[in-house]
């Protein structure tokens, strides 16, 4: 497993970069009519969700 230490002011940019890639994931998935693409571009809305989820949450 990698660590990764990250100050505030990195971990909030890093949050507002993931939060806008989530958006546009959403909307590229819901424009496709390709289903293997549409599948592909859900694994990454979880895994972006899931990362944002993991840096938001107080320990």
């Amino acid at each position: 497993m990698t660590r990764l230490e990250l100050t505030e002011k990195e971990t909030g940019i890093l949050i507002e970069i993931l939060e806008s890639s989530l958006s546009n994931l959403k909307t590229e998935r819901v424009g496709t009519d390709n289903r293997a693409w549409h599948l592909g571009l859900l694994e990454r809305e979880e895994f972006v969700s899931d990362l944002l989820s993991r840096l938001t949450s107080k320990p």
